[in-house]
């Protein structure tokens, strides 16, 4: 009634066979998802960006005079804003700082309260700092970790955001000027 063969040794290297394909599958995985932890960021170039904006908009599009030490440019559009009316559009410039920080710029004719909800969240606004004569609402959300100065002028919202310190911040938007100059 016995076949006269072990069933263990069988059991066993079909366990070991099983498992080696299951480590190879993994392995395959992980070398096709693998992505280095230090990937380079790439540098947009901008100046298209800043001409189209300036041609396609009424808004005083706001520039950096220079970039911060160490900072590259990783996203500049001009595109229609999705915080507003139809017809309402919205510059944005973002940068990787030197210090694996990022720091951006959001200019709209959007509805206010909704883009600085959107960059902020839950964060609490509270105390201002003024800047070549104006006057930035500051706001700040624990987790994660974004700092925000926005003012309005004009029907314009201008945000300054990122994880970068209070001081960057507001070097960042005492360096911007007008792109029509």
């Amino acid at each position: 009634m016995a076949s006269g063969k072990p069933r263990g040794r069988e059991n066993a290297r079909d366990m070991v066979l099983s498992m080696g394909v299951m480590l190879a599958l993994v392995a395959v995985i992980l070398i096709v998802t693998y992505r280095p932890k230090n990937q380079s960021v790439e540098m947009v170039d901008y100046a298209g960006a800043v001409a189209l904006a300036t041609s396609q908009s009424q808004l005083p599009i706001l520039v950096p005079e220079k970039l911060p030490t160490g900072s590259v440019v990783t996203r500049a559009r001009f595109e229609s804003e999705s915080y507003g009316m139809a017809g309402d559009v919205r510059w944005y410039l973002g940068l990787s700082t030197g210090n694996d920080q990022y720091l951006a710029l959001w200019q709209s004719n959007g509805t206010t309260g909704q883009i600085v909800r959107s960059v902020n969240g839950n964060g609490i606004c509270a105390g201002v700092v003024v800047i070549k004569g104006d006057t930035w609402k500051k706001c700040e959300q624990s987790r994660p970790l974004t700092r925000v100065l926005y003012r309005v002028s004009d029907d314009v919202t201008s945000v300054v955001y990122g994880t970068t310190s209070w001081q960057g911040l507001k070097s960042f938007a005492n360096s911007l000027v007008s792109a029509k100059n």
